[in-house]
């Protein structure tokens, strides 16, 4: 039973790749449009801050007014994950077939900017996209010189995430509890890394090369 489920993991893994790899080729802007969202800002971080505790349920509002969600839609908003910069937050979120990127920043009077609504973490095929992983160079023209890297974790028995950079620097994030995961490096091409995603007893049940 043991190998049966390794080798449908297995599977479900290259498929997974596979669409992350066919969206690769795609800017911000051109799969922004796809999802139906608000394209690319190309606004400046300098007059924003990171956001505050305070700051979120302003950013919710803003955030379904931007995307335009229908109320039952808003109801299962959940933020699964968040990163500061000094220009403002990075905010991993789950809306029913809307998982996605934010990054926003809080401005002097209090006002919450949204820089970007959504970078789409968009399943395909729930049964074969186990972990869907976004990845958004530093020259994106939002809160540069930041590489990010980005994640959703769907399959079960995955506990936690190893990201294997090019200068040889690993980053482990337990995604046990919120299921995903954020990783923000400065002048750093997130692109060209190496993920892979492990049980707490350290079974490798997934991987991929971003490139």
């Amino acid at each position: 039973m043991a190998v049966s489920r390794m080798t449908l993991l297995t599977c479900s893994a290259l498929f997974a790749a596979s669409a992350l790899l066919a969206g690769c080729g795609q800017s911000d802007a051109q799969q922004a449009q796809q999802a139906g969202i608000q394209g690319v800002k190309q606004n400046g971080t300098a007059a924003t801050k990171a956001l505050t505790a305070a700051d979120y349920r302003a950013f919710e509002s803003e955030l379904f007014r931007q995307m335009d969600l229908p109320a039952d839609t808003r109801r299962q908003f959940r933020i699964l994950e968040t990163k500061d910069t000094p220009g403002g937050t990075y905010v991993l979120y789950s809306l029913p077939q809307n998982d996605g990127l934010a990054f926003a920043g809080r401005q002097g009077d209090g006002k919450v900017t949204i820089y970007q609504a959504r970078w789409p973490l968009a399943v395909t095929d729930p049964a074969k996209d186990l972990v869907v992983v976004r990845a958004i160079p530093p020259n994106n023209g939002i809160n540069a010189p930041y590489g990010v890297l980005a994640g959703r974790v769907y399959n079960p028995f995955i506990e936690y995430v190893e990201i294997a950079y090019r200068d040889g620097h690993v980053d482990r994030m337990d995604v046990s509890h919120n299921r995903g995961f954020i990783a923000v490096r400065k002048a750093f091409d997130t692109r060209f890394v190496q993920v892979r995603g492990y049980s707490t007893n350290g079974t490798p049940y997934w991987e991929i090369d971003t490139r």
